[in-house]
């Protein structure tokens, strides 16, 4: 059974246009945290081949030492923590003979010490751990800790590699035991173990291998005394080709090395740094003297090519020229080389530490190809360290014999003294924005001479952004936009008093350093602060102190929030007036107060977060120095770092990915989510976050609508403008920042709310969610980020998910009430009350399949329908009416579709709108029309679906199997046909008592449609007329032609017969190729019929309409007889002239002058303009009589060919048709005429003399009429008779027309009989005594005067 779902369309409590403001409002931090630049950008680097400097001038280490500033002391290094070496090995030193060593391996927090053969590591933490190793005989050279090759060492988690002047040795390095999870233990929290027999060793062949560095993939490079670079392959066996363990010789196999003349070749330069940018796969090598070696190892980092190499000569010489006014010195002795990894620039790539604290930038490839692999290493930019400005008071480092560089910070150890170092730091943190590099330095005294320098590999709180989701090569973002999510970088110092570790302060650990050290917010360090990071980056720190939980403490909590309120200045409105130049050409105003000294060498405009717009789009932006005409609302700074911050906690969701494809096989992939470790993290910073807006009413409250802000008061205004303008601009601004804090916290929550929702997918197993997804919502899924996600028209992808929770609750037969409950709790505007509501109903539908009785599973399902009732408006009905049929619960679906339509349209608009004729500019009452047929739809579909089961003889039907085996059995979901009919007319019937007229309208237009007018016919009630008769005149003309044959049959029905006369005289004249002539008059023929059956056809409106008809049927069989003239004539002449006017005849009726002037008189019809005539009743007895001859000479021309018989015969056969339709109307049936006309005709041919009275008498004309006829003929003594030869033919057939009568004299009754003798017998008499004066001189009167005799005696005798 198919559970229901929630709505396609959630009802989202929150306006989805405020989100979609505070969105907008959003992507503008983003775009300002995005406008950082790269660091070669910073230094002015815009060409390898346009080199230069920085470091001269004031601006580049800005001080804070000025009393106005106010932070002489801005923490920069914090010392965590100072642990002495273990006592054991102090104990050791005095056994040395040879060498002794320090180092650190901050990858499992360890340091390391050789003693002649000996190595000790101890955990530099705690001083304890202690582990040594003292197996080796020889003097240890050199020490590292590097992974080995995945696959190679299973179940170590690294190698300790140790070079002695004979040997090289690769010893395993474990943590305790595995844990029970199977991966390895925490290396800072277990016991280090050194496996006692080394895993690999080989020779070095007299090499003295003196640095030690590997890759991430376990590859392991040496650097040597003789200047080579060497790489140590290993693999678990032995094989054919190669040995378990060996070593390459990289410098020497290089090409170049083979065709250089040893002449030519360089003195050996001991390689004594190795340094791999594994993020690019290229190493460094820096040697003793200086000099720098490039190696490519290939985009897969496998390979190892020699790229080039500058010796410390020619680096120096390069610097000099760069920098022409500083001593060259301050360039030589290269102490350090790190690589500048992707995330500080795409086109920087390595820097050189000199022993003066000097910088140098390298390049290995041209900037214009920043995808190419490494080509070259070219110097391109000189940074000279503190102290060398030219009205600097601060000292230089000198003598800095160790460095470490990474993300912008660098510390040089400088030695001051043989038992002390002084430490140097810079950092752009605090300028991070700034578009150039500006460094803020520090100088901490260390005791004892540093052997080592390090820092710990740390990882972000969260993940950082996929590179692949925008394709751009883009830098990490500054510290400031990160520090929330990022750990404190700790670093490691190493000397022969112990081991000094120290912590990198980022912007939010100096503040909450400056409220501890001062007590308290209300003071001038942390007004300077403020003022040195902007209002609204220092509001963004406060927020993360008050928020995150980096506070550790109440207290601070409190004062950061303090610091919030009374730092971060209010919201105004600035008339025009714009700010001294002197302020900076890029400064924008913001609430707080940011007059400084113009005087000072540190310039607050210039390192400030580049302004976010606080202007309402409606408003005009002033040019720097200018005057506006219009205003504009300038935002606070608590407002400003609200958003701030907030962007920041979703910078790695808002445009990201967040869902990936895993491949689980070969064959399968499926959907994973890219964020479900890290989604507690977000929600709690969003949590946090809210409970601080929601509970900051001192805030909000001083946000009143009315404009008073407590602490406000401050306009940029002129002096002309009035107080009540100041007041009003005041109050706007006010409530502008008031609504746009309003539309941010409804963001939070709903940022909440989704990422809630995403939380209990993945606890669900999110790929089995999103397996029951449709490939539309994968796709969708595929693409979206949380911007998306916060966007309308993802209701559909929220409620798939939801629904795929609940489903596998339901799929197990589970109770969904705990799941319910918790997507309530966690997000009410996605999972509602009503979703809860729709999931028990399917808990209850599902819950049927263990019911057997009938009462039980009519309450279950009626409580399901009623729950679905209750959430009726935002129910995803097409589901929920699956999921009730599925249970045969068909009356229900009627029921919460039309409960459904009530409650989407409570108005009844639809209606109103549907009565007064749709109109298209009348919207809403479109979209309650669409909303409530949507509704209707599911009703009608399950009609259909039961009419069709019921329909169906296959159902239940007898059938082959089709496989051997015992019968399948039946399934209870299949409905039988008696079942089918059964649920049929129920529904039918349930549905013709809903008083839902709109309903009604939908139901009977289905009927129609689905050939159910028979049925529909049956319908009793007081909306079907109405709809019927709406129908007609609306929709398609087929649809309007469908509604009118049942509307004349509805009003046949119930006997209102005048009514559906009416609307078949509708019919018939209803233009239409599909309608033709027959089917017209056959209307026109029923309309008669109930004309004439009318209760009341006396009236006079009835009887004009029944005489209409009657006239029309008569014109219509007209006009079937030009129709089938002409198609006789089209047999005999093809022409499209005769086809148009078939088909035009076929498709409407005409009156008779159409008829007449362009069918009949147009293709010379003569036997239809007769007929036109005669039912015209026009009477011109010329035309007629001409009409009559045109007949006859037609009939006679059609059968020329034919027999004298057959002639005969077919015009007789047209005079009987022709007169039994007009014999009784002597106008159009001129008897006389004709009859003379025939004779004629019949004298010239030599046709039986009674043919011509045959064919009357068998043409119904009355024996007396047809005897006078022939009489008037006769004594009319026309001359054509003599002409013919035929002068006494007329008699002749008289006396055969009275000698065929007196052989049947009963075919007239007594009293016509006795009349038509009386008659015949004096007209013989006449004509005998006419006779009796020609009998003498002609034979033919002697004949005829005979045939006369005879015919007189028998009427004689008839008549006595």
């Amino acid at each position: 059974m198919m559970a229901a779902s929630m709505s396609k369309t959630l009802v989202i409590s929150k306006p989805q246009g405020l989100i979609d403001q505070a969105s907008a409002e959003l992507d503008k931090f983003f775009i300002a945290d995005n406008s950082y630049d790269d660091l070669s950008k910073r230094l002015r680097v815009y060409s390898e081949a346009s080199p230069n400097d920085s470091g001269l001038v004031d601006r580049d280490y800005p001080v804070f030492s000025d009393e106005k500033q106010s932070l002489p002391h801005l923490p920069e290094l914090s010392l965590m923590k100072q642990v002495p070496l273990p006592n054991e090995l102090v104990e050791q030193f005095s056994h040395m003979q040879c060498n002794c060593m320090m180092g650190v391996f901050p990858e499992i927090q360890r340091a390391w010490l050789t003693i002649d053969g000996n190595i000790f590591v101890w955990n530099y933490e705690t001083g304890g751990d202690l582990a040594y190793y003292d197996s080796l005989k020889e003097t240890i050279i050199a020490c590292g800790l590097v992974k080995p090759k995945p696959g190679v060492c299973s179940g170590i988690p690294y190698l300790l590699v140790v070079t002695t002047p004979i040997d090289v040795y690769l010893l395993g390095v474990t943590f305790g035991d595995v844990n029970s999870t199977g991966q390895m233990n925490n290396p800072a929290t277990s016991d280090m173990n050194l496996l006692p027999s080394p895993l690999y060793s080989l020779p070095s062949d007299n090499c003295h291998f003196l640095t030690i560095q590997g890759t991430s993939g376990g590859r392991l490079f040496l650097g040597a005394r003789d200047g080579c670079l060497y790489e140590i392959l290993y693999q678990a066996q032995d094989n054919w080709f190669s040995k378990k363990c060996r070593k390459v010789n990289l410098t020497s196999s290089s090409l170049l090395s083979f065709l250089t003349p040893s002449f030519l070749k360089r003195e050996e330069e001991p390689i004594i740094q190795i340094e791999i940018a594994e993020d690019r796969n290229v190493l460094y090598t820096r040697s003793e003297q200086g000099s720098i070696q490039v190696y490519d190892l290939g985009e897969d980092g496998q390979a190892s090519t020699f790229v080039t190499e500058l010796s410390h000569t020619s680096i120096t010489k390069s610097a000099s020229q760069i920098i022409k006014t500083v001593d060259k010195s301050n360039f030589q002795n290269i102490v350090h080389i790190s690589a500048v990894g992707k995330g500080e620039s795409v086109c920087l790539h390595l820097v050189a530490v000199t022993a003066s604290g000097v910088r140098m930038y390298f390049s290995m490839r041209p900037f214009n190809a920043v995808t190419s692999r490494p080509s070259m290493l070219k110097l391109v930019h000189v940074r000279l360290p503190p102290g060398f400005s030219g009205s600097t008071t601060s000292q230089r480092p000198s003598k800095v014999h160790m460095a470490h560089y990474n993300r912008g910070t660098l510390l040089m150890a400088s030695s001051q003294a043989e038992d002390m170092d002084l430490l140097w730091a810079t950092g752009s943190d605090c300028f991070p924005f700034h578009s150039e590099l500006m460094e803020t330095h520090v100088s901490i005294p260390i005791g004892g001479h540093m052997w080592a320098m390090t820092e710990e590999p740390s990882e972000n709180v969260v993940w950082k952004r996929d590179p692949k989701d925008d394709g751009r090569v883009r830098c990490d973002p500054p510290l400031v936009v990160t520090q929330h999510m990022e750990q404190l970088r700790k670093f490691v110092l190493l000397s022969a008093q112990g081991t000094y570790m120290l912590t990198k302060l980022r912007p939010v650990d100096q503040l909450r350093s400056i409220l501890i050290q001062n007590q308290g917010y209300d003071n001038i360090e942390v007004e300077s602060f403020f003022k040195l990071h902007k209002a609204d980056q220092a509001c963004a720190t406060c927020l993360i102190l008050i928020c995150s939980g980096l506070a550790v403490d109440n207290q601070v909590v409190d004062w950061a929030a303090g610091a919030f309120f009374m730092h971060g200045g209010d919201p105004t409105y600035d008339f025009g007036v714009r700010p001294p130049a002197t302020l900076g050409a890029n400064y924008s105003v913001t609430g707080a107060d940011v007059t400084m000294n113009p005087g000072l060498s540190f310039h607050p405009a210039q390192v400030s977060t580049p302004h976010v717009s606080k202007l309402n789009a409606d408003m005009t932006i002033a040019p720097a120095g200018g005057v506006t005409t219009g205003g504009q609302v300038i935002l606070s700074g608590k407002h400003d770092g609200i958003y701030l911050y907030l962007a920041r906690i979703l910078r790695p969701l808002w445009d990201s990915k967040l869902v990936g494809e895993h491949r689980v096989s070969s064959s399968k992939v499926v959907m994973k989510s890219r964020i479900d470790d890290e989604l507690k993290w977000f929600m709690e910073q969003l949590s946090t976050l809210l409970s601080f807006l929601q509970s900051s009413t001192q805030y909000m409250a001083s946000l009143s609508n009315d404009g008073y802000l407590p602490n406000a008061g401050r306009l940029m205004t002129s002096n002309h403008i009035d107080e009540a303008t100041k007041k009003k601009c005041l109050g706007e601004a006010v409530a502008k920042e008031k609504q746009s804090l309003q539309q941010l916290m409804l963001l939070v929550n709903s940022c909440l709310e989704i990422l809630g929702l995403w939380n209990i997918v993945c606890d669900h197993q999110f790929e089995v969610v999103c397996a029951a997804l449709t490939e539309a919502q994968v796709a969708q899924l595929k693409s979206c980020t949380l911007r998306s996600l916060l966007s309308s028209g993802n209701e559909q992808i929220f409620s798939a998910m939801i629904n795929g929770i609940i489903q596998q609750y339901l799929g197990d037969n589970a109770c969904t009430d705990v799941i319910s409950n918790k997507l309530r709790e966690t997000c009410p505007s996605l999972y509602s009350l009503d979703d809860a509501k729709c999931s028990k109903a399917n808990e209850l539908l599902l819950s049927l399949g263990g019911i057997a009785t009938a009462p039980e599973r009519s309450a279950l399902l009626f409580d399901a329908l009623n729950l679905y009732k209750e959430v009726s408006p935002h129910l995803n009905l097409q589901e929920v009416c699956e999921s009730l049929s599925n249970a045969r619960y068909y009356d229900g679906v009627l029921d919460i579709c039309l409960t459904t339509a009530n409650k989407r349209d409570p108005q009844n608009i639809a209606l109103h709108y549907y009565k007064h004729g749709e109109p298209s500019d009348d919207q809403t009452g479109y979209n309650m029309y669409t909303a409530r047929l949507d509704c209707y739809n599911y009703v009608l579909d399950t009609l259909k679906f039961l009419l069709s089961t019921s329909y169906n003889t296959n159902v239940m039907s007898p059938s082959v199997p089709s496989k051997p085996g015992p019968p399948n059995k039946q399934t209870n979901s299949v409905l039988t046909i008696s079942e089918a009919e059964h649920y049929t007319e129920s529904l039918y019937n349930l549905a013709i008592k809903s008083n839902d007229e709109l309903f009604h309208v939908r139901l009977y237009e289905w009927m129609v449609n689905n050939e159910l007018t028979d049925k529909l016919l049956q319908v009793s009630s007081p909306y079907l007329e109405d709809y019927l008769r709406r129908s007609a005149t609306s929709g398609t003309p087929d649809f309007q032609f469908q509604s009118l044959e049942v509307l004349w049959r509805y009003y046949e029905k119930n006997k209102n017969y005048s009514s559906a006369a009416g609307i078949l005289n509708i019919l018939a004249d209803k233009p239409s190729v599909s309608l033709d002539l027959l089917q017209r008059i056959e209307y026109l023929c029923r309309a008669v019929m109930n004309a004439k059956s009318a209760s009341f056809r006396v009236d006079k409106m009835d009887g004009d309409l029944l005489h209409e008809l009657e006239e029309k049927l008569d014109v219509a069989k007209v006009q079937v007889l030009v129709l089938e003239s002409l198609r006789r004539l089209q047999q005999n002449y093809r022409s499209q002239q005769i086809d148009t006017a078939i088909s035009k005849l076929n498709s409407k009726l005409m009156d008779v002058t159409t008829l007449y002037g362009e069918y009949a008189e147009e293709f010379d019809l003569a036997e239809c303009r007769l007929s036109i005539l005669h039912c015209a009743g026009h009477y011109d007895s010329v035309l007629i009589e001409s009409l009559w001859t045109a007949i006859i000479d037609k009939e006679f021309e059609l059968t020329e060919a034919q027999s004298r018989d057959n002639k005969m015969i077919v015009v007789q056969n047209k005079v009987i048709c022709l007169g039994k339709k007009f014999g009784t109307n002597d106008k159009f049936f001129p008897l006389s005429y004709i009859i003379k006309d025939m004779e004629l005709r019949s004298l010239e041919s030599g046709y039986d003399v009674n043919w011509v009275a045959n064919t009357m008498k068998l043409s119904q004309i009355p024996l007396l009429q047809l005897l006078q006829s022939y009489d008037n003929l006769y004594k009319a003594k026309d001359p054509c008779w003599r002409n013919h030869g035929g002068q006494f033919h007329l008699l002749m057939v008289i006396a055969s027309l009275l000698d065929s009568f007196l052989s049947q004299p009963h075919s007239l009754s007594a009293y016509e009989r006795s009349r038509f003798i009386a008659t015949a017998d004096g007209l013989v008499s006449g004509y005998l005594v006419e006779l009796q004066s020609s009998t003498i001189a002609n034979p033919q009167a002697q004949s005829t005067a005979k045939k006369l005799r005879e015919v007189q005696s028998r009427l004689q005798r008839a008549y006595s």
